[in-house]
């Protein structure tokens, strides 16, 4: 059920209603009008029913009625020698905020303790500054209740929606024919701008995404659940290569952000048959290929265009290269690489080679979860400025008994 908007009292709704006095009316009456009524702040002064200006209590007995003889020179003269030139004067639309603001910018020091409320030339009634805090006070009041009442329902929402995107991902740890992957996403808000997943495409092939969406929030959670949804989809009606898994998620995420949100994504198809693997790049972080041949990681440069989202119809180039047993490829997002130490420097590129050149060879989730202790030393933070995600596949023998298997 919907909540009730809070809503902020108006001037109309704290009116003291006061009968005016004429203008010609004598200082002496209207002082006995104030002493009779103890209560009373202020009278509104009018002449044919239209405001003139207003008669403070404090103002008329204490500043002029205050010295002596003041009675006796004024107690016959008309009020109207004695109103007040600067008189404040309100509008009864007025929300209590916008009248304290106004109160403010013509009584900076606050010393006027009321004031009337007038339409169209008619004074309505007084409003006593005193009352007009109190109200400020009740509506800040309410309004913080309000407040904390949706911050926790949008609170419950957004870990609901945070549940959803992780349902979404694949287990983090998986074997598929002689494949060992291990995947995650580290987020640094409760829904991640980052995905990952992996499937299975026929004829033994595996493909393998890493995306990484602009920004964070719901709305980037939006964008990569459809980058899956279409991933999927494509996958269902046969699109199995890098280059048109990329063309149709490209046009699906730019009907849904419609360019105010860019993705890049790495697709990459490893066909242990053939010993081959295929990638296609929108302008995402290169990914490393080890090889077991040489022993070391080299980066993969070769193949790389706009991001998704960024051009109606985009086409996508292909690069294939050798994937033999032993063989390893890691994939990542720039969170990895971007985050900073107390002392502004980046990770970079240099460290994760290194990183990769010594740990590489080591099973997949050791790597994956020794990289991020090594990442999180390094910036003495348990959590990262972006999100990071990694992923790791390696090709090695099947243990066909391992319930994991895709």
């Amino acid at each position: 059920m919907e909540q009730p908007q809070h809503a902020i009292p108006r001037l109309r709704e704290i009116i003291r209603p006061v009968t005016g006095i004429d203008s010609e009316i004598t200082v002496k009456e209207v002082y006995d009008i104030f002493q009779k009524e103890q209560a009373l702040l202020a009278l509104p002064v009018t002449c044919a029913g239209r405001f003139l200006g207003v008669v403070n209590r404090r103002t008329l007995i204490f500043r002029h009625l205050g010295r002596p003889f003041a009675m006796e020179l004024y107690g016959k003269k008309p009020i109207r020698t004695l109103m007040e030139d600067d008189s404040v004067a309100m509008g009864p639309a007025l929300d209590v905020h916008e009248a304290m603001a106004g109160l403010l910018a013509t009584d900076p020091a606050l010393e006027t303790d009321s004031f009337a409320v007038v339409e169209e030339g008619r004074c309505l009634g007084i409003v006593a500054v005193s009352e007009l805090m109190m109200k400020i006070s009740e509506s800040q009041a309410l309004l913080l209740a309000t407040l904390r009442s949706l911050s926790a329902r949008i609170g419950e929402e957004v870990a609901k929606a945070s549940k959803i995107q992780q349902d979404l991902l694949p287990p983090p740890e998986s074997r598929s024919g002689g494949i060992t992957i291990s995947a995650g996403v580290t987020t640094s808000s409760e829904i991640g701008g980052d995905f990952y997943d992996y499937f299975s495409l026929g004829d033994g092939k595996l493909g393998l995404v890493v995306a990484d969406v602009s920004g964070h929030g719901v709305q980037s959670g939006m964008v990569t659940t459809a980058a899956k949804a279409s991933l999927h989809t494509l996958i269902s009606r046969g699109v199995t290569t890098p280059a048109e898994l990329l063309f149709g998620m490209n046009n699906a995420i730019l009907a849904t952000a419609r360019q105010t949100l860019l993705m890049t994504c790495l697709v990459v198809v490893i066909d242990p048959q053939r010993g081959e693997v295929t990638l296609a790049n929108a302008g995402h972080n290169f990914p490393y290929l080890y090889r077991k041949e040489g022993g070391r990681a080299e980066m993969l440069e070769n193949v790389s265009s706009y991001p998704l989202g960024f051009e109606q119809d985009c086409s996508y180039q292909e690069f294939t290269s050798g994937f033999s047993s032993g063989d390893i490829i890691f994939l990542y997002t720039d969170g990895i690489v971007e985050c900073r130490n107390r002392e502004g420097d980046e990770f970079g590129y240099g460290r994760l080679e290194a990183f990769l050149q010594e740990n590489i060879t080591s099973p997949p989730s050791t790597v994956r979860q020794l990289l991020l202790a090594t990442a999180e030393q390094f910036t003495g933070e348990k959590t990262f400025e972006d999100d990071v995600t990694l992923l790791i596949a390696a090709s090695s023998e099947c243990c066909a008994e391992s319930p994991a298997c895709l």
